[in-house]
Parts: structure tokens; sequence; C-alpha cells
């Protein structure tokens, strides 16, 4: 196990964040130690202390285990423009090379297998306030454009109560047929949408396990580049925040029970809609990374009391 272990300490809040180059390079840990919340959800039978290694290809949902994965160049497998593009893409799967590492920062790299492009990673402690900078830089080795899509996926340990925040935008269903809430193929102004009968419904509430409901929608035209989760429970909240040339859309993945049993709301800012990234490109929503070219894109996430 290879694992980076950040607490910050100030004033105000105390929290916790730790690092797994190993596991995808992800945020595997993000605590507020004040009041003991655990933002980010692992399965039950998450064994923290086991590494892996993992072929490019591997099954996204078979070896999912929590925490806050990045997913690129794809998100659904395919052959796209005669590359074979694996299970949400290759971030998650594989181990990132430490390039730096000081008290308050870290920095990894990745060489795609599938596309040629390299991604480093750069997350930055604010030393002030329970905050972290992400910038992700791309390089197109090539000499060719490289349509693709970009995501957080950020899974958020929630509670009956919680809510979701998101700003004035529209919402629609992502695949209605996995939806059990959400009842039609339209586009609504969040946090209200349509059961199948018509009636009303609110997505900003987070429902109990027992409800066994299951939800995935696309928010767009976003007023501001923001989105998170309010615990009320510990009078706090998750948010991050981006600009919306990056994020021009957040996806939101949620299982109250339905899915494989898992209780978990998956926050995901995102490059493109939809998640085929052929019709993304046909439709004009997806991201290019031009020949021989390097684009950053950034977000922070930030823990607040309420």
């Amino acid at each position: 196990m290879f694992l980076l272990c950040f607490i910050v300490t100030s004033a105000i809040l105390t929290f916790l964040l730790s690092i797994r180059p190993d596991l995808g390079g992800r945020i595997d840990r993000l605590q507020d130690l004040k009041t003991g919340k655990e933002w980010l959800w692992h399965p039950s039978n998450y064994e923290p202390q086991v590494s892996r290694k993992l072929e490019v290809g591997a099954s996204f949902d078979g070896n999912w285990t929590g925490g806050w994965d990045e997913i690129f160049p794809n998100d659904a497998a395919g052959v796209f423009q005669n590359r074979n593009l694996v299970d949400h893409g290759e971030l998650w799967s594989q181990a990132w090379e430490l390039l730096e590492q000081s008290e308050v920062s870290v920095k990894m790299a990745l060489t795609c297998q599938t596309v040629p492009v390299q991604v480093e990673k750069t997350i930055t402690l604010d030393e002030e306030r329970a905050k972290a900078t992400i910038n992700y830089l791309f390089k197109n080795q090539s000499e060719e454009t490289i349509p693709f899509l970009f995501k957080q996926h950020a899974a958020i340990a929630i509670e009956e109560g919680d809510e979701v925040l998101l700003p004035d935008c529209f919402i629609e269903p992502a695949v209605l047929e996995f939806s059990k809430i959400i009842g039609r193929q339209e586009k609504t102004c969040f946090p209200k949408a349509f059961a199948v009968n018509g009636s009303e419904v609110n997505l900003q509430q987070i429902p109990p396990r027992s409800s066994q409901l299951q939800e995935f929608y696309y928010s767009s035209q976003l007023a501001t580049g923001q989105c998170g989760i309010r615990n009320l429970r510990s009078a706090s909240t998750l948010l991050m925040s981006f600009d919306t040339v990056d994020f021009p859309y957040v996806w939101v993945f949620a299982s109250f029970g339905g899915w494989q049993n898992h209780y978990v709301l998956v926050l995901e800012p995102c490059t493109n809609i939809p998640y085929d990234l052929e019709i993304a490109c046909r439709n004009g929503t997806s991201a290019l990374l031009p020949p021989k070219s390097s684009q950053l894109r950034s977000l922070t996430v930030e823990l607040q009391r309420c």
C-alpha cells in the first residue's frame, strides 16, 4: 500500500485528507476531525490496507471500492476512432507515479495506454481553511485532436435527510430505465422533476436506504460552477467549486439501497453529456484536446460548517 496522508489544522477547521497513488491516485478519505464526519464512501467490505494491481480494461463496477476517482478519456467502453476505450477509462485502475511531494501538496502523473495523453494531477491544501485545490494537466503527445470525456467520480457517504446542492440548472435523466424517482425523459429545473404518473418530485433531499430507490441524472446550464452535499447531523457541507468552462455539467448518480444495496451518492462535475463519447462528439458536447497541446482543468473542494 502507498498512502499519502495530510492533516491540516486551523483555528476554525481541522481535516484529514488521504491520497492513494496505488489506487488510481484517488482521494481515499476526506474527514472533518472536529465532527468526525467521513465524507467519502466505501463499501462495507473495503480493506484500506490492501493495494491492488488491475489491468487496463478491468470492470469498474466489479472493482469499485469508493473514494474519489476520476474518469478519463471516456465513460462507456467501446471502439471510438479506431481506439479500444475501456470501462470508465484508465485513470481509476492504474497506479500513478509520484513526481513531487511537500507538506501541503502532491503531484502525480499517469501516461495513458488507450490514448496518447499524459495526465498530471496536483493536489494542494489551503493552510488556513479546510480546502484543497486539484489541478489536472492533460498533455496530448500526438499530432491529432483527441476528443475526450473527463469527470470527477466522488463517492459521498450520505445520510437520510442530507441535501444535494446544485445551483440553478436544468436536469434530465441520464438513463431513464435506471431512474426510480424521475419518470419522464424531459428537462426540468432542479430540484423538481416528474414521476411516471406526472406527480412532482423533489430531488434535493436524500431518502432513506429503505426506499430502495436509485437515480442518475445530468445537470446543465449551471448558473454557477458548484455542487455539494449538506449534512444536517454535523451541520456541515462538502462543496466543490469550478469554472463551468472546465466542467459545464454535473452528473449525479445515486443508490439509496436500490443498486447493489449501496447507499451512496456520486458527485460528478464533467466535461461532457451524454456518457457516450461518440454521441457527445456528434452533438458538440465533448471536450477536445488539440494536437501537441496541454490543457489545464481545475476545481476545489472545501468543508464548511453551516
